[in-house]
């Protein structure tokens, strides 16, 4: 039967520390990750959890801290097997560890969103917070909200994320025709997770790590419900043809989602190569450089489709 880790947390965990460090009970904040943080434990789950603590409090307290917690201190677990390879129940980590996430907390237009991992911001929003008591998961989770996103942003993952798609299914063609077996398996998992990412992209959603990827997947609304099918066929055991041509009708799917969203514009998806090159997602006038090169090609005495040779001149 699954172990309610608040009952945990309350009744076994937070009393010993409450009665041996009292610093420390008062500023700590516990943060439950994983499955038991996503609500989605089962009987094979290891419980992951973070008592976050102010630097100062962690430099002198920490260590026993994390000794009482490894020895003094019933598991939650069955087993001791994942301690034994360097990873606790519960670890005592100082608030310093939270890196660039801790800029959401200033005040500043300059805010961390592209070194910030999307696996980051998805824990941020969704995992299970027991304890809070300097309000910093509650400032950290309203700040990152998926609808402050930058547009600009969304946008540029969008194209960088269709154009890898394309680069996975021509590679993917590529080695069926070789009959590259263990090559063709690499790929097929790269389009799994093209796929699925994509599915969150135009979702305006932040995704999870691999581990609970396609079970946060399940839960999107369209157009991720239309493809699901196909994700099946290419995670199956279905022969080459089958796949790609289940991740064909994947792609077809999501490029008429986003064109009737209005997420990007027919000649993005048309030209995602230039696109992202170009940074399509910021320069309204990207396909003026295009053009440019295209004029000195035909000048040059050449077809205007040789214009790539002239950028390697830049914009």
């Amino acid at each position: 039967m699954k172990k309610n880790v608040t009952a945990y947390f309350e009744e076994t965990v937070i009393p010993v520390i409450e009665d041996r460090y009292l610093d420390v009970a008062s500023t700590m904040a516990i943060q439950i990750r994983g499955s038991y943080g996503l609500g989605i434990a089962d009987d094979y789950s290891d419980l992951d959890a973070i008592l976050w603590l102010d630097d100062p409090i962690w430099r002198e307290n920490g260590g026993e801290v994390q000794l009482t917690l490894e020895h003094d201190i019933p598991r939650f677990g069955p087993t001791d097997i994942l301690s034994e390879h360097g990873h606790a129940e519960v670890n005592v980590w100082p608030l310093s560890w939270l890196g660039d996430r801790r800029q959401f907390l200033n005040d500043t237009p300059d805010m961390p969103w592209e070194q910030v991992p999307f696996e980051d911001l998805f824990e941020i929003q969704r995992n299970l917070i027991l304890r809070d008591p300097q309000g910093l998961f509650r400032r950290l989770k309203d700040a990152t909200r998926p609808d402050n996103f930058p547009e600009t942003l969304w946008k540029k993952r969008l194209i960088q994320n269709m154009k890898k798609l394309d680069d996975d299914i021509m590679e993917y063609c590529q080695v069926i025709r070789r009959d590259r077996r263990m090559e063709a398996a690499i790929f097929n998992g790269r389009l799994v997770q093209d796929i699925l990412h994509l599915g969150f992209l135009i979702s305006r959603q932040y995704y999870p790590w691999a581990t609970h990827l396609h079970w946060a997947f399940s839960k999107l609304p369209a157009p991720a419900s239309e493809v699901s099918s196909h994700l099946e066929t290419l995670s199956g055991s279905a022969g080459h043809d089958k796949k790609l041509s289940a991740v064909q009708k994947a792609r077809e799917i999501y490029s008429s989602t986003i064109l009737t969203r209005g997420l990007l514009s027919a000649e993005i998806l048309d030209n995602l190569v230039w696109a992202e090159r170009l940074e399509a997602w910021s320069k309204e006038n990207w396909r003026d450089w295009i053009e440019n090169c295209q004029k000195k090609a035909e000048a040059a005495g050449h077809q205007a489709k040789d214009f790539w040779i002239w950028s390697l001149w830049g914009w």
